[in-house]
């Protein structure tokens, strides 16, 4: 068997696995906000205490923790942007109901630890190096002493040194510890303490304990966040959109599949066929991937469409050119091997531009640069590699009908 037969046997193969995922719910296609609705919160970070230097890191800090406290309960597909200033954008697709939104990332309690500063004949206590940002684990236990409940409390090891050189620099003076602004135990530092544990003792019921350690292992906050707006994107004005999007990407398909046939006749077939197998083939990639499609994505992936479409023109434009200097089985393979170098720079230099959109930009512009990304590299295979197989594997089985011209 021909090296081609088995080519086109793998293209048929991938085709028929993505027509067959694309049309069952194995795997579902996954929409951003703006298609699938949901809710927006605003907050705005309090960096008050927060050295210059620390800032990208705690606000990446608070970026993870509400990832995934979200994440947890089964939604993936949000979006956290923020700036240096402290504005907090959290974007969360599916959910109708704000305060649910608002639960989801939950009153996270605020873990500081304070220290004493003496002013005249009052004793004040100001924030630490040391918060919530360096804990690594809770529990809820009996005090050995007492046999009241407190909260243990285990620290990393830049925590652990950090606590381990407060204790050792207050001994015999109080280390207020402070949750949500609150001081809710001043112990007294007797010693030195190491290994990086220390606990939490209050007025606790055995409940209040257990929900306490919890919501400190889920993470606590290094920072408190005021919520200060929130927008709701109704679903059925992102199902608007979505229909939208696909009435005109399957209008425009069918005008420029309409033309490929009657101005390319024989090549435009073959264009055509190309672009259904790349079509469901970059859907199957999307599922499988699980590709966030937004409407900037459905626009990156019809803009692809167009580009698949400029590659096979462009091979196209040249088999007619070599038709007429050369036989046909010898233009069709000057037409392909000519096209090749300009294919190859247009889609290396748009693939530069996809990777420079999604390193340096925002998420919006990153659905975009991502679907298009995809496309470019998936109209590559089908535009020019199954569409020379397929021409390559017809066109000796159409010698008798060469004479309607075609290709011309």
């Amino acid at each position: 068997m021909p090296k081609t037969d088995y080519y086109l046997i793998v293209f048929a193969l991938i085709f028929i696995v993505s027509i067959f995922f694309v049309f069952t719910n194995f795997l579902k296609f996954k929409f951003g906000l703006d298609l699938a609705g949901g809710v927006i919160l605003y907050y705005n970070a309090d960096l008050t205490n927060v050295k210059s230097k620390e800032i990208s890191d705690t606000l990446a800090a608070i970026k993870d923790l509400i990832e995934r406290r979200i994440n947890a309960l089964g939604i993936s597909e949000i979006n956290i942007s923020y700036t240096n200033s402290g504005k907090i954008i959290v974007e969360i697709p599916y959910v109708k109901d704000p305060q649910t939104a608002i639960d989801m990332i939950g009153s996270t309690p605020v873990l500081e630890f304070r220290i004493p500063l003496q002013k005249g004949t009052t004793t004040i206590f100001v924030p630490s190096e040391l918060t919530g940002k360096y804990l690594i684990n809770a529990n809820a236990v009996l005090n050995p002493n007492t046999g009241f409940p407190v909260v243990e409390l285990e620290f990393n090891k830049e925590g652990a040194k950090i606590f381990e050189h407060l204790t050792e620099k207050y001994i015999n003076q109080p280390i207020a510890i402070y949750l949500d602004n609150k001081p809710i135990f001043i112990p007294l530092v007797r010693e030195k303490i190491s290994g990086g544990k220390a606990i939490i003792e209050g007025k606790f019921t055995w409940q209040e304990a257990k929900e306490l350690a919890y919501r400190l292992k889920q993470g606590a906050l290094p920072v408190p966040l005021k919520l200060v707006g929130i927008s709701v994107v109704a679903p059925e004005l992102g199902e608007k959109f979505l229909m939208l999007s696909i009435k005109g990407g399957t209008i425009g398909f069918i005008l420029v599949a309409l033309f490929m046939i009657l101005y390319y006749r024989f090549q435009g077939i073959i264009a055509v066929i190309a672009l259904i197998m790349y079509i469901f083939i970059n859907l199957f990639i999307y599922k499988a991937l699980g590709v966030v499609l937004s409407l900037a994505g459905i626009t990156g992936f019809i803009l692809s469409i167009g580009m698949a479409v400029d590659a096979n023109i462009l091979i196209a434009e040249r088999i007619k050119e070599e038709i007429k200097r050369n036989k046909i089985i010898t233009a069709l393979e000057l037409g392909f091997n000519r096209a090749w170098p300009s294919i190859r720079d247009s889609n290396v230099s748009t693939l530069i531009s996809v990777l420079l959109m999604y390193i340096l930009t925002t998420s919006f512009v990153k659905g975009f640069a991502l679907t298009l990304g995809i496309g470019v590299l998936t109209s590559m295979l089908t535009a020019v590699f199954f569409t020379k197989f397929l021409t390559f594997k017809i066109v000796p089985k159409l010698e008798k009908l060469l004479t309607f011209k075609i290709f011309d």
